[in-house]
């Protein structure tokens, strides 16, 4: 278990190698405008990426190159300083609504198996799965626009940064795939735990039905559900800097658009950088998670040690 911890953590400096050569490959190459100055493009790309590395292991990120939309001179860190939190805060909400209102859609649709209210949740995971995000934030931004036609007020917020209504569209764009994920996968487990002989047997013994959901249904399901959760932070990593920039959301994903539109690679590199250590961290969190949860896995653990 401590081995491959270890080599997760040995993963992250080989992941910033690789990040900034091919940062710096691919703004040279873009700069170049072909494929064919790639041979030519590789020792530039090399060169930066060690003098990158040097600053960086003096715990310098660089600055904002000129011609960037941001204040030129600016250092990289200074930037991520603002737009981070920014990011993780809308990260946060909307996985938290996403993982809660899945399972709550997901205990319902278990519970209800054989009704037509089951159908009805699992058609609508399908379709939250199926939808594009981009497609999503269109169809609530119209929906925005529909509603302040009708009433006259400005219900929800389209555009902009607040923590306060300003997070509900960003945050429902996020989570709409997360949550029918959860959905359809929190129904599938449910459903096979339900139907378990060890169930039935606390049925027959007579355990009210809140205890025997907390204590044994939900739990047999939480590493299905926490390897659910952890796939919907991958993908709403990817679909972060999407939904930001349709919003106007100041955070990092919206900062990193910005920086390749302006083929800032210093930039570029520092906005993609908290992504990759985030997506690393999660991982290594959620094999922790998994072991606390299952005991099966802490007793596989333990013969292999």
């Amino acid at each position: 278990m401590l081995l491959r911890f270890g080599l997760r953590l040995l993963s992250i400096p080989v992941l910033l190698v690789a990040l900034v050569f091919l940062v710096a490959l691919a703004v040279n190459l873009g700069q170049e405008g072909n494929l064919q100055a790639l041979p030519s493009a590789v020792p530039p790309a090399a060169g930066f990426t060690a003098d990158y590395l040097r600053g960086l292991a003096q715990g310098d990120m660089g600055t904002i190159a000129s011609g960037h939309q941001s204040i030129a001179g600016t250092p990289v860190a200074e930037d991520v300083g603002r737009a981070l939190p920014k990011s993780l805060g809308l990260l946060a909400f909307a996985l938290t609504l996403a993982a809660l209102l899945g399972l709550i859609l997901g205990i319902i649709a278990a519970l209800r198996r054989t009704s037509n209210l089951s159908k009805l949740l699992l058609f609508a995971s399908v379709l939250g799965i199926s939808t594009p995000s981009f497609f999503a934030a269109m169809l609530l931004i119209w929906g925005a626009v529909w509603l302040y036609q009708s009433t006259g007020q400005h219900i929800v917020p389209i555009s902009g940064f607040g923590w306060d209504l300003h997070l509900i569209l960003p945050a429902l764009v996020l989570a709409a795939r997360p949550a029918a994920a959860v959905t359809r996968l929190s129904f599938n487990a449910l459903v096979e735990i339900l139907e378990s002989d060890y169930i039935r047997t606390a049925v027959a013994k007579g355990l009210l039905p809140r205890l025997i959901l907390l204590r044994h249904v939900l739990r047999n399901a939480g590493v299905p559900l926490m390897t659910t959760v952890g796939v919907s932070l991958r993908f709403s990593l990817a679909v972060l800097p999407i939904v930001e920039y349709i919003f106007n959301w100041p955070g990092i994903g919206l900062r990193l658009l910005k920086s390749i539109e302006a083929q800032d690679a210093i930039a570029v590199i520092g906005m993609t950088m908290p992504l990759v250590l985030l997506f690393v961290l999660v991982n290594l969190l959620l094999d922790i998670l998994y072991l606390l949860v299952d005991p099966r896995l802490r007793a596989a653990e333990g013969g292999t040690v």
